[in-house]
């Protein structure tokens, strides 16, 4: 490019925008090179661990306090009912393959199908 033309604003703003650009990207370079940056970042993080650590034991000691259960606690509870109910799937499996006969379940009775007719069911008086 020769240079912005005189007759384009917009030339003029993509040209000063670019140059703003090449000397950010140089600066945030320079920045990021140098030990102090490291040292102020490594800090940072530190600290952000440290608080998030804290805030977890608070977290915990108020869920002890209210008698509930933590989410480790939670995640444990879980893990536990699901090996439960892999090893019902497995029994259930294993009667299955010994009897020949499929396992019905009692929680779903069959329920008597209502009369595909036109009249209202009939009023019970009591």
């Amino acid at each position: 490019m020769s240079g912005p033309s005189l007759n384009d604003p917009a030339s003029l703003f993509r040209e000063m925008v670019a140059q703003w650009e090449a000397m950010a990207n140089e600066f945030g370079a320079n920045v990021l090179k140098s030990g102090e940056f490291t040292r102020v970042m490594h800090g940072a993080n530190a600290a952000t661990l440290k608080i998030r650590e804290a805030s977890g034991d608070m977290m915990e000691r108020a869920l002890s306090a209210a008698n509930m259960p933590s989410k480790a606690e939670v995640a444990d509870v879980s893990a536990r009912l699901s090996r439960i109910e892999a090893a019902v799937e497995r029994i259930e499996a294993l009667l299955v393959a010994q009897n020949g006969a499929s396992v019905q379940t009692a929680a779903a009775p069959t329920r008597p199908k209502p009369s595909r007719n036109r009249k209202p069911p009939a009023k019970v008086n009591g």
